[in-house]
């Protein structure tokens, strides 16, 4: 990779952590402030508008952001713009397509999924709103895509934080209005703002679009697209397809858990406060770390498409070996911190000594959890997506098969074995289908044993110096001393080496060929507007 194309990788994965994490921090902010104005049972209610909507979205994108992601980078890597267009033009047929559709059936069938799925007549007005949405939904997911494989974040980061602020204020401005005329005209607001926000959304993607049109798509004379609507589709619909199925399977979960724990015998309240426990409370917080690598999963795809359309097979391999290699250093740091501070982690989060305990047992998932991510993204962008696909159907018949036959014999040990099978399995199979596709060798000893006996080796030492200082309840203090051990004791093993530091610091030195701070993308976002 040049220099140019690792800086700006570099670059666009800090702004777009900084972003996920502090849009992650608002929103959390945001929901307990939610929270204490509606109570817990408009929370509920909340929530069982929201399960539906997500899963209406999903059939509303249908694929087409990572597909126009991947496109895009391809088109791009072969200095192709014009067929950029051509592209984006098919793109937008598809997404309305699928969202009109989607909205058709949400508007008209709102009474029936109301009363008969979730049981609340309350929720047809909110599910009727939200159902307007879902075509700027598409067309915003369309243009995200389009901004990523140009590699210019910052436009699909700005339009996600005018949604979110905007529905915010919306909701603040107008819910002492709505709150007392009762939760049916508290969510219709919400509905309300949700919508408003999504269509102000798109509507500010597509001027920064078109101002792209107008600049860029012009400059380079190309060769003709073959990109059809059948070309999307190929690639975006086993995307989709996957989508529909984690999705779906989240719900189908949420549904089928408490009622086989039932089965095992206990109570309606143990068996929601188990389900409760494990899926609102510990694996949040065990997926947390992993938010650091959000902006990574989704800026190597164009990454990966555009160097596989150049047949640049050592590029391809060198961005997923860095990826594989940061991704686990931080899961089996977190794996590890999790797994020697859990007592203490959920005494101090929870103020519960089993959340703790709970924390201690999944915590060996965190590895499996945080690479599977990343290696979806590797594969939809190396054409394997229908490979991607298969393991998701596998993963779900697997799952279903153990809630029905193996929680309801034993309990809560079954459905910790559900999550373990069903991780372990999904994880097992993508990275074995992702070294064979790239011939990569898989350093076990570089990527997980060194790290693994680094994190050891910092949390044991830490924990015994706050112990006999008899100051141990300082969490913060003892974490951070932690991960400067982490990295100095990865640096002793050689696990990080000099190569490594290297290539980050490169990145950021001069060309030997200088380049115009206006040349590369990210400094592009207000000039081209």
């Amino acid at each position: 990779m040049n220099i140019v194309k690792r800086r700006k990788l570099l670059i666009n994965a800090f702004i777009l952590t900084f972003t996920t994490v502090t849009l992650g921090f608002i929103n959390t902010g945001f929901r307990v402030y939610i929270s204490n104005e509606i109570g817990a049972e408009g929370m509920g209610l909340y929530q069982l508008i929201m399960s539906i909507h997500i899963m209406t979205s999903t059939f509303a994108i249908s694929g087409i952001r990572v597909t126009t992601t991947r496109l895009i980078a391809e088109e791009l890597g072969k200095n192709n713009r014009a067929n950029i267009k051509k592209i984006m033009n098919r793109a937008f047929v598809y997404s309305l397509f699928f969202s009109s559709l989607t909205t058709f059936v949400i508007y008209n069938s709102s009474e029936f999924i109301a009363i008969k799925f979730i049981g609340d007549e309350r929720t047809i007005f909110p599910l009727k709103i939200l159902a307007l949405s879902l075509p700027f939904i598409g067309i915003c997911s369309c243009l995200h895509g389009y901004f990523y494989g140009m590699r210019k974040i910052v436009k699909s980061i700005t339009s996600d934080i005018l949604e979110v602020s905007s529905s915010m204020i919306i909701i603040i401005t107008f819910l002492g209005l709505y709150l007392p005329k009762g939760l049916d005209y508290t969510c219709i607001l919400v509905a309300i703002a949700m919508t408003v926000a999504n269509i102000l959304a798109a509507v500010y993607s597509y001027i920064l679009y078109l101002f792209e049109k107008k600049s860029g798509f012009r400059r380079i004379d190309s060769t003709s697209s073959n990109c059809s609507l059948l070309t999307i589709s190929k690639i975006a619909f086993p995307i989709a397809c996957s989508a529909y199925i984690q999705t779906g399977l989240r719900t189908l979960e949420d549904i089928l858990i408490p009622n086989a724990l039932r089965q095992f015998g206990s109570t309606t309240s143990a068996s929601l406060s188990i389900f409760g426990m494990i899926k609102g409370m510990v694996l949040p917080i065990l997926c947390f770390p992993s938010i650091f690598l959000a902006s990574f999963s989704t800026l190597i795809i164009p990454e990966i498409a555009e160097a596989k359309a150049l047949n640049q097979t050592n590029r391809v391999n060198s961005i997923i070996s860095r990826v594989f290699k940061f991704t686990l250093m931080i899961a089996v740091f977190a794996s590890g911190l999790f797994i020697i501070y859990s007592k203490e982690m959920g005494i101090t989060i929870y103020n519960s000594a089993k959340v703790g305990d709970m924390m201690r047992i999944l915590a060996p998932l965190i590895p499996f959890m945080y690479l599977d991510r990343v290696v979806d993204g590797s594969l939809n962008a190396l054409d394997q997506q229908v490979s991607t696909l298969k393991y998701n159907l596998i993963d779900m018949s697997v799952r279903i098969a153990l809630i029905f036959f193996v929680i309801p014999k034993k309990g809560i040990e079954g459905f910790i074995l559900v999550l373990f099978v069903g991780t372990l399995l999904n994880a097992t199979l993508s990275i074995n289908k992702l070294l064979k596709v790239t011939k990569l060798d898989f350093l076990i000893g570089d990527w997980i044993l060194k790290p693994a006996i680094s994190v050891t080796l910092s949390a044991t030492i830490v924990k015994y110096i706050f112990d006999v200082t008899n100051i141990k309840t300082l969490i913060i203090p003892q974490v951070l001393l932690v991960i400067l051990f982490y990295f100095i004791f990865l640096i002793l093993f050689k696990s990080i080496r000099k190569n490594d530091v290297m290539w980050f610091i490169n990145a950021f030195r001069k060309d030997i060929n200088p380049t115009k701070i206006s040349d590369v993308g990210f400094y592009k976002f207000y000039n081209n507007m």
